[in-house]
Parts: structure tokens; sequence; C-alpha cells
């Protein structure tokens, strides 16, 4: 497992889908970061000095491959007032501070079984990471992602589903939108919420599926009583901590 670091970033671009919601797209000061697809990290908005302890942070799964290092992504909904201190004061080329990498919900690249993703909202961070590891790696697991939004602006994973489906072999995904407009991007849409028990029971159909689960406490909560429900051992069930 890597040693945790304290690591400066400025802040190289930010990108808004929607008043609440922005990707933080952060440039590492210091080489050789690692972290494995899924972990996550601490950020601080206020200087960190050694002297003293670390400052106020929150945690945030990280939104890029370890692959993909030159810069480091983080999703952050606008909850609260330490990310409302982030929307409101944070501008480009900010120096902030993160620590890390934190967390066990990383993905098996032992690929012997089915890979089920199941995500609400920017709970789909980590899996963001999952699947450009996917790409970069050549790798081709059994991936079934599940992904429910609100409206049409917040798939934030448009592209990313995209070259998914054209590099690798055995993903296929259910896309959920409570409230989708007219344009689909040329995504395959279910309008309404994730269907918790329809999930489910297809999910057990696979080869020994494996389930992840990313989003609000209250998707979590419905499907881990589902999974429960259905007899899945809990060496089944892998549950994100660093999504916030």
């Amino acid at each position: 497992m890597a040693a945790i670091r304290k690591i400066p970033v400025s802040v190289k671009e930010i990108i808004p889908y929607s008043d609440n919601v922005r990707l933080y797209r952060l440039s590492p000061k210091r080489p050789g970061i690692q972290f494995k697809a899924g972990q996550f990290l601490h950020l601080a908005i206020e200087p960190y000095d050694p002297s003293f302890n670390w400052p106020e942070s929150r945690v945030f799964s990280i939104a890029n491959s370890p692959t993909r290092v030159d810069t480091v992504d983080i999703l952050v909904s606008k909850i609260g007032g330490f990310t409302n201190d982030l929307f409101n004061n944070v501008k480009i080329d900010d120096e902030l501070w993160i620590k890390l990498p934190y967390g066990i919900f990383n993905f098996d690249e032992s690929m012997d079984h089915d890979t089920v993703l199941i995500a609400g909202g920017t709970g789909v961070s980590p899996y963001i990471s999952f699947l450009q590891y996917a790409i970069d790696k050549n790798l081709n697991p059994a991936i079934h992602l599940n992904y429910g939004v609100r409206s049409n602006e917040l798939i934030i994973i448009k592209d990313l589903i995209k070259e998914a489906e054209s590099k690798l072999n055995n993903f296929n995904y259910k896309l959920f939108v409570e409230q989708p407009d007219d344009d689909s991007n040329g995504l395959n849409i279910i309008k309404g919420q994730l269907q918790v028990k329809e999930i489910v029971a297809d999910s057990l159909k696979l080869s020994k599926p494996v389930f992840y689960l990313s989003g609000p406490p209250a998707m979590i909560m419905a499907f881990d009583e589902e999974l429960k429900n259905q007899g899945v051992s809990l060496q089944q069930i892998k549950y994100d901590n660093g999504n916030k």
C-alpha cells in the first residue's frame, strides 16, 4: 500500500455540470502520486503548515485513473459549509492541499467475476477511475454499470461510457435519468430512478457477481437491504467510503 502523502496542488480547471455539481481538476506540485482505482483523498482549502495539525478537510473519491496522474480530479456536490466555501471562494491557480491515498474500495484486477457498479449522482466518481484504468491497461473485465442521475446535464461520464463501450468488450450499462430531456447524446436512457429490485434480480443471473455501491446514503441502504434479502454475502458487496 502506498504511503500517505501530503501534497500541494493548484486548481487547473473547474468544470460545472450544474449550479451544485462541479469537477475540480488539480495539478500536483510534487511528482510521484500513487493510488489505486477507487481510493479517495482528503482535500484542504486552508494552507498546510507541517509544524501544525492538518487543516479542516473533506474526503472525495479520486475521479481519474492511477494511469493518468498529471492531474487529480474530484467531483464535488455543494452540500454544507466546506463545499460552499470551495464553490464560492476557490479560483483557478489557487493552491490547495491533498492527503492521499485512502480506502479499500478497490477494483479487483483478478477479473474472475462479473463486476456490478451501482452509482447515484457524484457517486460515479470512483467508477471513472475504474473504467479509465481498465481501458488504459487493456483489461477485459465483465463490467455492468447502473448509473442514476436527476437530469441529462448531470450525466457526467457521457464520453467515458461511449469509450468503454468501444474498447471494453464486456462492458454494458443502464442509465437512469429522473427528468430526461430530448438530447440523449447517443446514450440509451431509462426514465426514472435506479430500479433496485430489477437491478439486483438481473445481476444475480451473472457469474459470481460482486457489487460496488457508491452514492447517496439512501441509495446505498436500499441496494444493501435488497442484496442481503436475496442472500448475497457481505464478501460480494463493497461500499464506497470516500464519496461526499
